[in-house]
């Protein structure tokens, strides 16, 4: 994803702050939704890191403020120690003059005495702590801040506040599917451009809630040229299959494929049916089960009833035989 904003900036003169300012506006559209588009008179507390994850967070704060949202930004850090694009929303956020508060907050004794006064009573929670480049567990003052927004979770009162994580929630490694350690838990993620692995594969995913994929200005064909290795399946996806295997005049079992499934033994009949069923509901045409023989008065009883079934030879023990190794492959050609 970084090689695909830099070439977005490089190739197609497109400069990096407007792809952090789509990206906030994204993160605007989603709460306005959630919010039934009243934002005016509500509260947001918005909690930045220091990179490019708290630079979205920072633009988003703006643009809740203009929107009539009174907006307390906690950055943890210094604005002075950010840089590049987020130092630019940083700067702007500072000649905010109505409605916004910015708190730097430098560890855990200020994040505390920041909970004691203020940090209740919000209709909006935003984590943009940490993107994508995060790659160690989570300590400290975040820790802390984890634990908080987890508990205001739990004490929430007709679904407030909202917690959206920005991109990813902050505590994952966007590339693998298993937390590294302590993670934001929120109701909605907006990521940008194409899905991360943490995004999709849980328990990663299982931190982020309802996921929405905002297009911020990178062509899709700079997605197919990355090579990617994993992909998402979606909505359109889905309709662009059972269009074309619609079942269509002069149709018939042949024209919609066979599914020849090898499963089963004595004393587990339950899956080879089970497999059996979900083949043929899955669309194909036709469908048969080869089982071992004391399976397969089982098998038969247990799926649907289009499901045929084949016996194959088996051992004194209700294990295949070679022999039926040998015409199961047979059956296969």
């Amino acid at each position: 994803m970084r090689e695909i904003d830099r070439l977005t900036t490089e190739r197609h003169n497109t400069p990096s702050i407007d792809l952090m300012e789509a990206a906030s506006t994204a993160c605007l559209e989603t709460i306005r939704a959630r919010l039934m588009w009243a934002l005016a008179g509500t509260r947001a507390l918005v909690l930045c890191g220091k990179g490019n994850n708290g630079g979205d967070g920072a633009g988003l704060a703006r643009l809740l403020v203009d929107d009539g949202t009174e907006c307390v930004v906690v950055l943890f850090g210094k604005v002075d120690e950010t840089r590049g694009d987020a130092r630019t929303n940083f700067d702007r956020l500072r000649e905010v003059r109505e409605r916004l508060t910015l708190i730097e907050c430098d560890g855990v004794s200020e994040w505390e005495e920041f909970v004691g006064k203020s940090a209740t009573g919000f209709d909006v929670v935003v984590d943009a702590l940490f993107g994508t480049g995060l790659t160690r567990p989570l300590d400290g003052v975040y820790v802390a801040v984890i634990e908080h927004i987890a508990r205001l979770h739990r004490e929430r009162v007709d679904d407030r506040p909202l917690i959206l994580s920005v991109d990813i929630p902050s505590g994952l490694n966007a590339d693998l599917a298993d937390p590294i350690g302590p993670a934001v838990k929120a109701d909605v993620t907006v990521t940008f451009t194409a899905p991360k692995p943490a995004n999709v594969l849980p328990p990663a995913s299982d931190c982020g809630g309802e996921l929405i994929v905002a297009p911020i200005g990178s062509p899709p064909s700079l997605i197919d040229e990355m090579q990617p290795w994993m992909f998402l399946i979606e909505a359109e996806d889905v309709q662009q299959w059972l269009v074309s295997t619609r079942y269509a005049r002069g149709s018939y079992k042949n024209t919609h494929g066979n599914v020849l499934i090898a499963a089963g033994s004595r004393g587990y009949s339950g899956a080879a049916a089970l497999c059996g069923s979900a083949a043929m509901r899955s669309g194909a045409g036709l469908v048969t089960v080869a089982t071992p023989a004391s399976a397969q008065p089982l098998v038969a009883a247990g799926a649907i009833p289009e499901v045929m079934t084949t016996v194959l030879a088996e051992t004194d023990r209700g294990a295949v035989s070679d022999d039926a190794i040998d015409h199961f492959l047979k059956l296969a050609e």
